[in-house]
């Protein structure tokens, strides 16, 4: 296990503090040009239309919730069981592959299988509150279930530090460096996009114009649907 030097760990918080407060000074002073924006997806209005049809009909949401809390009965009841030695893993109810929880410890430790098996029980129920409510038009209906889907998967465990036992191996074998290496690529990134999320998907360094960037007007190598089209585009890539 390596253990992070505590000098080295101080000037590394401190760089990406200044870093992140000159992030947060240059958002500020551009709020301006970012504000405003309002809703133009009508995102807003599909879960108001949403919340109105599910007050509309209680029962169906209050079936939900009991559902809902039978679940979690049930999970508490293995849990202890394990806990306790009278089960053991084997003997738990099989869980859908997902590739978040493929770390041997999302099963092996009774903890982690608990937080992943209540959040996957959770993830189920309001995602299945959602479907369930009538009377919406497609395009609301569309736009609720793929933001709840979002909420869903931001909110699973293998997102955060705590609850990721993956990570807080990494972390408790690197001394801490995969923290900070992911902070400064957040910052990176913050800093690219001028205080929006703007994520680097291939190596900007290694595309220079003239060299691998063409610069010089392009010439069409295929026009028409004519039986002759083959024979043009072959001429035209031999010239």
């Amino acid at each position: 296990m390596k253990v992070m030097n505590p000098i080295q760990l101080s000037l590394s918080l401190a760089g990406i503090a200044v870093r992140s407060q000159r992030l947060m000074v240059d958002f500020l002073t551009r709020h301006h040009e970012v504000g405003g924006l309002g809703d133009p997806a009508g995102i807003g209005q599909a879960f108001l239309d949403l919340t109105a049809k599910m007050i509309a009909d209680p029962m169906s949401t209050a079936q939900t919730q009991l559902e809902l809390w039978k679940e979690h009965v049930k999970l508490l009841q293995r849990t202890t069981e394990r806990l306790f030695g009278i089960t053991d893993k084997s003997e738990h109810p099989a869980v859908a592959s997902d590739r978040r929880f493929q770390h041997p410890a999302w099963t092996e430790n009774v903890l982690f299988d608990y937080i992943k098996q209540s959040y996957l029980i959770s993830a189920e129920a309001i995602l299945s509150a959602v479907n369930r409510v009538d009377g919406l038009n497609s395009k609301a209906a569309h736009k609720v279930d793929f933001y709840t889907r979002q909420f869903v998967d931001a909110m699973a465990p293998s997102n955060f530090l705590a609850t990721n036992p993956e990570v807080l191996q990494t972390t408790i074998e690197t001394g801490g460096e995969n923290l900070l290496a992911g902070l400064t690529n957040l910052l990176d990134d913050l800093e690219r996009g001028r205080g929006q999320l703007a994520v680097r998907m291939t190596d900007q360094k290694v595309f220079r114009l003239g060299e691998n960037i063409a610069t010089t007007p392009g010439k069409v190598i295929f026009q028409g649907t004519s039986k002759n089209s083959s024979r043009q585009v072959a001429t035209n890539l031999t010239r």
